[in-house]
């Protein structure tokens, strides 16, 4: 079967001071993509680092007077593998479990049901706690480590409900992975990082699960549907609460998608990132 090649420009929606120091994620290769080449224009001083807590690596850029950042990505669709890497814990709040959910997930999750079993509840446990909307305060933001959500239903983005199943399937002893990426809607070629979903490694269990589309677009109960919207999705970056050593000292960012400042005033900012399909 012939893969599908998509080429996808990302690039900053503001202009940006020149000299002003960048980091983007370096997108892995997963079941669903293979990364075959990437571009990078508008920058001087190209290098690449790996994460102090990760694996994970990062383009690190200068922006350049009269020329905008931009870096064209081409994916195919040919089915790649996860590296071993992606499931390895940054040690950060938003992938650790509290002793409270690990309590909580070994009520939900009992360890004598079958490893695909324990998934399916701890999804089914996700579900029920979440709501779709914007929080005061992100969960797991204030605390050292992911705190359970035992009752009631809980307000939260993408972030926050993936983040929370992370912390809950490690919990339980499974290998789990954020994932911070795009996704184009069907039929649009206009998009801005910043979705995120999750993977898990236990026997049997499908690996993709994206609970907050469901959540968000009332799709029915949590199916592991790669694209339960419509549309084509990217994987851009692994983890949460990555630590990466810039030219001033250790910088940490709570997620990788997209362009982030590296250093000077506003270390680890999020700058407002588009992204089209060429």
């Amino acid at each position: 079967m012939t893969s599908r090649v998509t080429k996808v420009r990302l690039f900053l929606e503001n202009p940006i001071q020149p000299g002003t120091e960048l980091l983007f994620g370096l997108p892995p290769d997963t079941p669903e993509q293979r990364v075959l080449k990437m571009d990078v224009s508008g920058v001087e001083d190209l290098r690449e680092i790996k994460a102090l807590n990760s694996p994970q690596a990062a383009l690190a850029m200068i922006s350049v007077e009269g020329l905008a950042p931009s870096v064209e990505i081409t994916f195919a669709d040919e089915a790649g593998s996860f590296p071993e890497w992606i499931f390895q814990s940054t040690g950060g709040a938003h992938e650790t479990p509290s002793a409270d959910l690990l309590q909580l997930i070994a009520e939900v999750a009992p360890v004598d049901l079958a490893p695909a079993q324990r998934v399916e509840r701890i999804v089914h446990h996700v579900e029920e706690r979440f709501t779709y909307g914007v929080r005061d305060v992100g969960l797991g933001d204030d605390v050292e480590a992911m705190p359970a959500l035992a009752c009631d239903t809980h307000l939260g983005t993408c972030v926050d409900t993936h983040s929370y199943a992370v912390a809950a399937m490690r919990a339980a002893g499974f290998p789990a992975a954020y994932v911070s990426g795009l996704f184009f809607h069907e039929g649009r070629k206009n998009s801005e990082p910043g979705h995120c979903w999750f993977v898990v490694d236990a026997q049997g269990a499908p690996h993709h699960w994206d609970i907050s589309h469901f959540l968000k677009y009332g799709l029915g109960p949590v199916r592991p549907v790669f694209n339960p919207k419509p549309g084509v999705r990217f994987a851009l970056s692994i983890g949460r609460d990555l630590v990466f050593k810039g030219r001033s000292g250790q910088e940490s960012f709570a997620r990788l998608s997209g362009f982030h400042r590296f250093g000077g005033d506003a270390p680890g900012q999020k700058l407002v990132t588009r992204a089209e399909i060429l």
